[in-house]
């Protein structure tokens, strides 16, 4: 394993910002090779997570570079200033990363990031972003793929999770880390994480689960995996919304995972001064949630659950 410095900036407040990649070297040229980023914002703290135990992971459990095929760069974290204030976007002008690429090397503070980082994931066979979603809702894992005429569902297959969603391009997307990927010939997906800031085993077993058996499925790494699912491919079309007509607060009486039937209760809304019920919510249709909205107040008309519809869990 080798520890490579992709950028450092200077602060006048704090400690330099410091950019580091893990790089393992494979031992066959003609393998698949992979490159792999954690935290883009300042609240992903499950993909930091997830990005730093895959390095410990190949350097310990994998540990002999002959079963470690292709070279596999990971980048846990690009954005530690949001990191360690708990901000969302870049503190100083927030700036979402994200939002920024392929950058540019004489530009704004951002976009000089984004440009180093994007050298340096470029010429890779494969690319992995780790993400949570931007609004205020904790999900499933899932696979975000863009329909960019460059995307490629069978590499997203083999990562097992449980969905695929195949996403209707918007404006935005053109400055993706996704995106700009594809557009340069790599094959790039994100794996969209529960955005919660408290590690929970089971969400992160998920994701790293799913990362190990990509790089095992391609042929980057020699090492014994459990099979994932045959992932459904899933569109805007497939998910219903489900929005709650009071404000007040939030008690959500299913998880996300869980599957449920037309008409079942999936959530209730309290009066926040009186506290009795002011809105039960039922499901529209049979379907398993995807997305709960997950803070205390909800507003009227906010979105309080996704399900896809008519799905096994």
């Amino acid at each position: 394993m080798k520890k490579i410095e992709i950028l450092t900036i200077e602060s006048l407040n704090r400690s330099p910002l410091t950019i580091e990649g893990y790089l393992f070297e494979g031992s066959d040229p003609k393998a698949a090779s992979v490159a792999i980023v954690g935290a883009m914002e300042g609240k992903t703290v499950l993909p930091l997570y997830s990005a730093s135990k895959l390095v410990e992971f190949l350097r310990n459990e994998i540990g002999n570079k002959e079963k470690i095929r292709g070279n596999i760069l990971i980048i846990p974290s690009i954005n530690h200033y949001a990191l360690n204030l708990g901000e969302r976007f870049w503190p100083l002008d927030k700036t979402d990363l994200n939002m920024i690429f392929p950058g540019y090397g004489a530009g704004e503070t951002t976009q000089r990031i984004a440009h180093k980082v994007f050298e340096a994931l470029s010429g890779y066979d494969y690319g992995i972003s780790l993400e949570t979603r931007n609004d205020l809702s904790s999900c499933i894992s899932y696979i975000s793929l863009l329909q960019s005429g460059y995307e490629d569902i069978p590499s997203a297959r083999k990562c097992g999770l449980r969905l695929i969603h195949h996403k209707e391009m918007k404006p935005t997307d053109t400055v993706s880390l996704q995106y700009n990927w594809q557009l340069w010939g790599t094959k790039a997906l994100s794996i969209i994480c529960p955005s919660d800031t408290k590690i929970e085993t089971d969400g992160y077993k998920e994701i790293f689960e799913s990362m190990v058996r990509f790089l095992y499925a391609i042929g980057s790494i020699e090492y014994k995996v459990m099979l994932g699912y045959d992932s459904n491919i899933v569109y805007n079309k497939g998910i219903e919304i489900v929005k709650t007509p009071k404000s007040g607060i939030f008690i959500p009486t299913k998880k996300t995972g869980a599957s449920v039937a037309k008409e079942e209760m999936i959530g209730k809304i309290i009066n926040a001064l009186e506290g009795n019920v002011v809105h039960r919510i039922f499901a529209p249709c049979d379907g398993v949630i995807t997305c709960v909205y997950n803070n205390g107040l909800i507003l009227e008309n906010a979105l309080a659950f996704r399900i896809l519809k008519n799905a096994s869990a």
